[in-house]
């Protein structure tokens, strides 16, 4: 019996250690490209700065990434891995205080975000807290976890529905119909995988997409160092008409009908290339950030 359980355990962590990238949500997928892209941006001393703060992670904390990405206990804990952390421990006693971190809510009458659209605990503050957290704390794990909410909150805020409404939880209550053609049931589903894993790529060819030639290209303005610039960016995507979230009336974003939507046939290709610059935007922006801030 023993030994049954042990081949179980043991082709468990096998099946999930082979499993494709493209198959896990942007929780893990979209967060771990932004930062790896990032990351290959910094000077060699930067990057040796973030080796050795993420060396301080206590190894129960450890030990709770890699079992909530399904890694062996025991992996290397990459800053690619550690920017999936802020997820892992969000719903840990001493970290649900940073939950409503990882989103701005606003009203429908809103047309623009500035920095009046939140004062206090919204994710357009909480890239500032931690870079000056990040440059300011004494102590090592400190520190670490300033760098890995950092690396969390750069990527969140690209994705256009973590910038939204509290009344359909940031698309998360609006439904996808069968008509759509896609196995995501949400549209906040469909924004954290759908989008990114029906294009079909495993890591390594997400990292040659958007990697050193797509981040030398000129993208939109991406020097902003606002936080708050950077949300309404994503504000601006999830309230146009093609999104398919926000109706306009009386210059007000009306939730769909019944809070279903049919997808059109060309959504996909329509925001792949969206999301796509998306991450790259995230990646320059972080690896400007930490460049400032190590």
């Amino acid at each position: 019996m023993k030994n049954l359980k042990y081949l179980i355990n043991f082709a468990l962590v096998s099946i999930a250690t082979l499993t494709s990238f493209s198959s896990v949500a942007l929780g893990q997928l979209g967060h771990q490209v932004v930062c790896d892209l990032a990351y290959e941006q910094l000077s060699l001393s930067n990057q040796q700065q973030i080796n050795r703060l993420l060396s301080n992670m206590p190894k129960k904390h450890q030990d709770r990434l890699n079992n909530y990405m399904k890694r062996p206990q025991g992996s290397p804990i990459t800053f690619a891995k550690s920017c999936v952390w802020a997820d892992a421990v969000k719903k840990q006693k001493n970290y649900k205080k940073f939950e409503k971190w990882h989103y701005l809510n606003v009203s429908r009458k809103v047309n623009k975000i500035t920095t009046d659209a939140c004062k206090k605990d919204c994710i357009g503050q909480a890239v500032s807290i931690h870079q000056q957290q990040l440059l300011t704390a004494k102590k090592p794990w400190k520190q670490a976890q300033a760098l890995m909410f950092l690396g969390h909150w750069l990527g969140d805020i690209h994705q256009p529905l973590h910038i939204s409404y509290a009344s359909d939880w940031g698309g998360n209550k609006i439904k996808l119909t069968k008509k759509s053609n896609t196995r995501c049931e949400t549209l906040h589903w469909y924004w954290d995988d759908c989008v990114l894993s029906r294009q079909n790529r495993n890591y390594q060819q997400w990292m040659q997409l958007l990697g050193p030639a797509t981040l030398a290209q000129k993208v939109q303005p991406w020097q902003s160092n606002s936080p708050w610039s950077w949300a309404n960016e994503s504000y601006q995507i999830v309230t146009s008409p093609k999104f398919n979230y926000c109706q306009k009336y009386n210059g007000q974003c009306q939730s769909p009908r019944g809070n279903k939507v049919t997808l059109p046939a060309d959504y996909q290709t329509t925001f792949a290339p969206v999301i796509n610059q998306r991450m790259v935007l995230a990646a320059k922006r972080l690896a400007n950030v930490l460049s400032q801030s190590l």
